[in-house]
């Protein structure tokens, strides 16, 4: 069930007012309307990262193109990889010229090896892997696109940045149960349609940077980004 790419699609089609949910197993909900996955400029977080791009490259997790398009009105040659059909279906409609429809968690990953000079994992998209593991997992399969001096830009939600009594007691429970604070389980729900429960992870700043070290990769820098946001240059290693 693609309820994220549904929700992209009734964007696309001129549908407005529909919201989508991502609800976490605690019941906690963010509701917010789709189109924001269409906006033309960078959110304010990664503005300073993309002053960093240099083509050709890899959007992970592109969704409807809105970065990928932003690049290509700029002349930077990039892909995009979505494991959404409705995803690639939009962006592709929009004007991406080069999206795959796949899985970067695959380890026959449909992309060209040693290629890619700029890897971009916007959108807290460092969570596909699900969780601290699955997450260094992500970051090796990155390594077999990239060139020896690829650049990796990543944005998170620094989820120890909150006093909320719901999130400390959701953090809590993980670390009493052996887990990082950020591993969450979610599920997507759209018009009626509800999806399966799927693992998701929210790495603080001092996990990406073991992370980074146990996957060919080294941190050259993390910031906070305004908000609850952070904002990460990585680099290959050796």
């Amino acid at each position: 069930m693609d309820i994220f790419g549904n929700a992209l699609r009734d964007v696309q089609a001129g549908h407005t007012g529909r919201m989508l949910t991502i609800r976490r197993d605690d019941d906690h909900v963010d509701r917010h309307d789709p189109a924001l996955y269409f906006m033309p400029d960078p959110f304010a977080h990664e503005v300073a990262l993309l002053d960093r791009v240099e083509g050709p490259v890899l959007d992970v997790g592109c969704g409807a193109g809105r970065t990928l398009l932003w690049l290509q009105q700029r002349g930077v040659e990039a892909t995009g990889i979505d494991l959404s059909p409705g995803a690639v279906e939009v962006a592709r409609e929009r004007g991406c010229r080069d999206v795959t429809h796949g899985d970067i968690m695959a380890h026959d990953l449909p992309l060209p090896r040693g290629h890619f000079r700029t890897i971009i994992v916007f959108g807290n998209n460092i969570g596909i892997g699900g969780t601290y593991e699955g997450a260094i997992s992500l970051l090796r399969n990155l390594t077999h696109t990239a060139t020896a001096q690829c650049r990796l830009l990543v944005t998170g939600l620094d989820v120890g940045n909150t006093d909320r009594p719901n999130h400390l007691a959701y953090h809590q429970r993980n670390l009493d149960a052996g887990r990082p604070r950020g591993e969450i389980s979610m599920r997507f729900e759209y018009e009626g349609a509800v999806g399966a429960w799927i693992p998701w992870f929210h790495p603080e700043p001092d996990e990406l940077r073991q992370m980074a070290a146990a996957s060919g990769w080294a941190v050259e820098r993390i910031a906070l980004a305004g908000g609850p946001f952070f904002a990460s240059i990585l680099q290959r290693a050796g």
